[in-house]
């Protein structure tokens, strides 16, 4: 019998075998027992992982620590890990299948159920499948799972949010008050900054799909080029760039599309994207896609009549010499701060330092500022960005450049490839624009 094609391995170069989804889930939850193990110093504890509240008409996307663990997208679920010296448990809790529901809203990933004769029916054997999960519940069954390990238990570990509003209680902070409170011999950790230190060095398995979110973010940036001209308003450059992602597959943007020009430019993360752009404008375009969660961060500067001005080329060289003594200083062993530091040298050099006030680097993944402690050495499979940028708000001048940069043995590959060399964007903007038709 044909397996299914989520389930088959592939081999690849050299004979390597390539895992199945569900095979990768089960390699990183692994390495977060070993993390458990090692946090609770041998002694029992539990984590309790949660995808997210389903929150209606909203587009649900789950906690990036839980997909990273189970590759589930479904909201309401729970990934449940007890540990202790006798044994380890693992069971994975997802929404009670409900046809009505998913009459509306489609099919999720759902617990299914069982057969008249006790075995798992297809739902619950597809949610088995493509995590590598054998045990599947529903998520009302969450008292039930923990009724035993709560009396071995020492410590819990949960996914408690880092961004709740001041006063706000979730789900996750309401069952760590009421568990504390039926069991005060309990203590709690956050499990973010465990699964965030596993999160920092991707798999081949996210390098590929990060590259697909990359390669439709470029050709976003390309498009970009063969559009803009004075007279066009901020938002219609957004909505080219976000019909180039959706037309070539991403899901969604990583994050507000950023489309500054003129005075907008010096504003780091303006969104507003109203102002209507004029000749001698630039415009700084910092876009990014996600495909498959993973997300791309791009920004290039561009002249809106198609040619810098002196002093507008001046500036963006300097910037651009940063961004390569960031390129080059980026390899396995340094800090972030280093590739900073590297960058700030060049804009010292030029006297640009007073307009360069934010961080050259950060994480790139499964969220546009992923998880990673910048206090720990860059290693092969770190995915940073590189974006240095001068701010001169008196002249209305600023000049951003980022690409994503993967850690590689030998140093850093730029993953990203829309054209930054300023000749070339003004050659790329010297053939005839095309209009925007609606």
């Amino acid at each position: 019998m044909r397996r299914p094609a989520a389930s088959r391995t592939r081999t690849g170069k050299g004979g390597l075998r390539t895992p199945s989804p569900g095979e990768r889930f089960a390699l990183r939850r692994e390495r977060f027992k070993e993390a458990i193990r090692d946090a609770a110093s041998g002694r029992p504890a539990m984590a309790l992982i949660f995808s997210g509240e389903d929150r209606g008409l909203r587009t649900f996307s789950p906690d990036a620590g839980f997909y990273y663990l189970t590759g589930v997208q479904s909201p309401d679920s729970l990934y449940f890990l007890a540990v202790s010296p006798a044994r380890d448990t693992e069971v994975l809790l997802l929404p009670a299948t409900d046809p009505t529901k998913e009459r509306w809203t489609g099919k999720v990933l759902s617990a299914g159920s069982f057969t008249e004769a006790c075995e798992p029916d297809a739902r619950r054997q597809e949610a088995a499948r493509l995590t590598g999960l054998p045990l599947i519940g529903t998520f009302q069954q969450i008292e039930e799972i923990l009724a035993r390990p709560l009396h071995e238990a020492e410590i819990v570990f949960l996914n408690l949010p880092d961004d709740s509003p001041p006063g706000q209680v979730g789900p996750v902070q309401h069952l760590a008050q009421r568990l504390a409170a039926s069991h005060p011999h309990l203590r709690f950790y956050h499990a973010g900054k465990l699964v965030a230190a596993l999160r920092r060095v991707k798999d081949p398995g996210e390098l590929a799909l990060m590259r697909e979110a990359m390669a439709i973010t470029d050709h976003a940036h390309e498009a970009i080029l063969r559009h803009l001209r004075p007279g066009m308003a901020e938002y219609q450059v957004q909505a080219l760039v976000e019909y180039a992602f959706t037309s070539l597959g991403a899901q969604s943007t990583a994050f507000p599309s950023i489309v500054g020009s003129g005075p907008n430019t010096c504003a780091l993360h303006y969104d507003k994207n109203r102002r209507v752009m004029s000749r001698g404008d630039l415009v700084v375009c910092d876009i990014g896609c996600r495909k498959d969660l993973y997300c791309a961060d791009v920004t290039r500067t561009y002249p809106v009549s198609g040619r810098f001005t002196r002093r507008q080329r001046s500036v963006y060289d300097v910037v651009l010499r940063s961004q390569e003594a960031a390129l080059a200083a980026a390899a396995p062993g340094v800090l972030i701060k280093d590739v900073h530091r590297a960058a700030v040298e060049v804009m010292a050099g030029a006297g640009l330092a007073p307009y360069f006030f934010h961080g050259t680097s950060h994480y790139l993944g499964l969220e546009p500022h992923d998880a990673g402690s910048n206090e720990v050495p860059l290693e092969p499979g770190v995915v940073i960005t590189i974006e240095p940028g001068a701010y001169i708000a008196s002249e209305e001048l600023g000049v951003r450049v980022e690409d994503d940069v993967l850690i590689t043995p030998q140093g850093a590959e730029r993953m990203t490839h829309a054209p930054r060399d300023p000749g070339e964007i003004e050659k790329a903007l010297a053939r005839p624009r095309r209009t925007v038709i609606l």
